[in-house]
């Protein structure tokens, strides 16, 4: 005999004064042209790609559809833009939260040999390799990391008990705090596509992973962008 809904047992129900975090990765903000960039900070300063604006206003349109109370974001470039197209969609307005921001990543000496996107990249196959980006010297710590982006989405969910609320940062710290509630020891857990969703339940003392990586809203521009 059924004992009743686990999520009503566990406080992680909406009706309950559950909050559901909907974590969004930025959109896309890479440069189309074979830049060259000298330091990792000079992804920073990047606005989003015509291919990113696109995606914005698709994670804007499908945020539209979820009744939501509020849109938090990492004070990062990438990061604001992809929140305004949600802002813009919803009607609502766009809090930084600084905790949100990306992990920190050490001095990369290749004495400005890479493209970001080749940059990028690397990093990408160091994290998928390593499960993390500890092996690169001077990176933020990853219990620095999880706590930070813990301790903003338990803040951001005590704002907002009952609510669904946006969350816009980035895949290496979206990534940590996912391998934090799922208890693993590897900071990169799956990659994470540009503007995808993951929907994270915050209640009862502790979170809940609902749903990881969807990019159902992306299909159209995929299915544009094929030869």
């Amino acid at each position: 005999m059924s004992r009743g809904d686990p999520l009503d047992l566990l406080g992680l129900s909406l009706h309950c004064g559950a909050t559901e975090l909907q974590v969004i990765r930025h959109a896309d903000a890479v440069p189309e042209s074979a830049q060259t960039v000298q330091i990792y900070d000079a992804y920073e300063d990047h606005a989003l790609s015509p291919r990113g604006r696109a995606q914005a206003l698709a994670i804007g349109s499908r945020c539209a559809e979820l009744g939501l109370a509020a849109i938090y974001a990492s004070p990062v470039r990438r990061a604001r833009e992809t929140a305004a197209a949600i802002a813009a969609a919803t009607g609502l307005e766009v809090h930084e939260e600084p905790d949100l921001r990306e992990i920190a990543i050490g001095t990369i000496d290749d004495d400005g040999a890479m493209t970001m996107r080749a940059r990028l990249e690397w990093l990408a196959l160091v994290a998928m390799r390593d499960g993390s980006w500890n092996g690169i010297a001077g990176t933020e710590p990853s219990a620095d990391v999880r706590a930070r982006m813990l301790r903003a989405w338990g803040a951001i969910a005590a704002r907002h008990p009952g609510g669904r609320v946006a969350v816009v940062s980035h895949a290496g710290a979206i990534n940590a705090a996912l391998g934090a509630i799922a208890q693993t020891a590897h900071d990169f857990v799956f990659p994470l596509a540009n503007a995808s969703l993951s929907v994270v339940r915050a209640g009862g003392g502790r979170f809940l992973i609902m749903s990881a990586n969807d990019a159902a809203h992306l299909r159209a521009l995929s299915a544009r962008e094929s030869p």
